[in-house]
């Protein structure tokens, strides 16, 4: 039986027709969470300033590694271009502070995305962005 049979058979009671969830225009937006730069006890994930790495580059690198929106990173990422290297993330094992180390770095050297920036940057190679891992004592 469709609900239009259901109505049409009952008038006289009231009811109420759930048809389906509203449409959604655009995805919801996925919020990201913001890492913490000191964790006491923890490991710190260090970013470094190098000649070679496009900002783009190492900006996706972060956000795919740490989760942070493109925003923060870019301003972690900055940070490590003025002063030539900025914590980016802290966490509460050295374990995983080097996992995503390892995440950024490989995220970078298997980028492709930016390769029209080749012709201009006298390097040959994967993108030599390095990510290095510090006791969070250390990276304050």
């Amino acid at each position: 039986m469709k609900i239009h049979e259901i109505i049409t058979e009952a008038p006289e009671r009231e009811v109420t027709v759930i048809d389906r969830p509203p449409v959604i225009d655009k995805p919801p937006v996925q919020q990201k969470k913001e890492v913490p730069l000191y964790i006491p006890g923890g490991a710190t994930v260090v970013i470094m300033n190098d000649n070679v790495t496009p900002f783009e580059v190492a900006v996706e690198a972060v956000v795919h590694g740490t989760g942070l929106s493109i925003d923060e990173a870019s301003r972690r990422i900055l940070n490590a271009h003025r002063n030539g290297w900025s914590p980016v993330a802290s966490y509460g094992s050295r374990d995983i502070a080097e996992t995503v180390a390892d995440k950024i770095m490989s995220h970078a050297q298997n980028n492709n995305r930016y390769d029209e920036y080749r012709p201009l940057i006298p390097h040959n190679g994967p993108w030599p962005l390095q990510a290095e891992v510090l006791d969070a004592d250390q990276s304050q």
